[in-house]
């Protein structure tokens, strides 16, 4: 699979977590069931997506992105976040304020940074 396509997969990928949490988090608590299996599903495909695509084009540029695996670390930090909050929102009736911010806050940011170590990765592999 080329660059391009793993981007577009990524960010399909993206859009489809976010909408099926905005669908999840309109019907209400108890979450549905069904819904929040779906949401689950989708996250951790993506989270698998992003990691072996990155770990792929790491391997193929070797010791010399070091920057690009500081991004990746980043990333891979933003997606426990969102792992945890998303497991906090689900089983208190009431979280913190601080936790649904950050769970609405983290997807933009881990989508940027998946975006970024991808787009760093390939463009250090044209380069090679």
């Amino acid at each position: 699979m080329n660059t391009t396509t793993r981007l577009i997969v990524s960010g399909a990928l993206f859009l489809l977590t976010l909408l099926s949490g905005v669908w999840l988090s309109h019907s209400g608590k108890p979450y549905s069931t069904l819904i929040f299996t779906i949401h689950k599903l989708i996250a951790l495909g993506t989270v698998i997506f992003i990691g072996i695509s990155a770990f792929n084009l790491y391997k193929a540029l070797g010791a010399q992105a070091f920057v690009e695996l500081s991004v990746i670390v980043v990333t891979g930090l933003l997606f426990l976040a969102l792992f945890v909050t998303g497991a906090l929102l689900s089983i208190f009736d009431a979280p913190p304020g601080i936790v649904l911010k950050v769970h609405q806050v983290v997807p933009l940011l881990s989508l940027a940074t998946s975006i970024l170590s991808l787009y760093l990765l390939a463009k250090g592999i044209k380069a090679v």
